[in-house]
């Protein structure tokens, strides 16, 4: 494959990114937008990546981009997405009552999505783990599975209640401790 133009790159990262976060390619009156160009410009983008082998296209329908091109399989977009199902909302705090509704589905590369048990997403509330990173309002992909190991981050649910913390064994009890340096 030929190599991309530093404009023709950014286009097609924004594609498989675009691919990967919602599972559909970008219209490209979308790519136009985003880039600040004409959609002639951004159609032109379009037929240049496609000729050098990343994308195929259909042009008679204005969604039809297909990676193709992607020499990273877990790259979004490159082997296809997972959906997975978004069931509420979890604690980084005080614990909060948990909700197994399903309120929308997120997609993420398959690469990304281990797919070895039950696995949805949660919306965070609260700030008591930003020292991992995990921040109000992200979402964190859980697996749900009956055991964790000393130090992983789990979503815990007591007696109704679902909060994210780390989980640590200690002799005979088990304490989920936040990630925060005032909590």
């Amino acid at each position: 494959m030929k190599a991309l133009t530093t404009k023709q790159q950014n286009v097609y990262d924004f594609i498989r990114k675009k691919v990967g976060r919602i599972g559909y390619p970008p219209s490209v009156r979308e790519i136009a937008q985003q880039f600040g160009i004409s959609t002639r410009a951004a159609y032109d983008h379009l037929r240049a990546i496609e000729k050098k082998g990343y994308i195929r296209r259909d042009p008679m329908k204005p969604r039809a981009i297909e990676i193709v091109g992607s020499r990273d399989a877990s790259a979004p977009g490159a082997g296809g997405v997972v959906r997975v199902p978004v069931l509420g909302r979890v604690a980084a705090g005080l614990p909060i009552l948990a909700e197994e509704n399903v309120e929308e589905y997120m997609t993420f590369p398959t690469g990304m999505v281990k797919q070895d048990g039950n696995v949805f997403a949660l919306e965070v509330h609260g700030d008591s783990m930003i020292e991992d990173g995990i921040m109000d309002g992200d979402y964190v992909l859980v697996r749900e599975q009956p055991v964790a190991e000393t130090g992983e981050t789990v979503v815990a649910l007591l007696d109704d209640e679902a909060t994210v913390k780390r989980f640590y064994r200690r002799n005979d009890r088990f304490e989920l401790v936040p990630a925060h340096p005032t909590m």
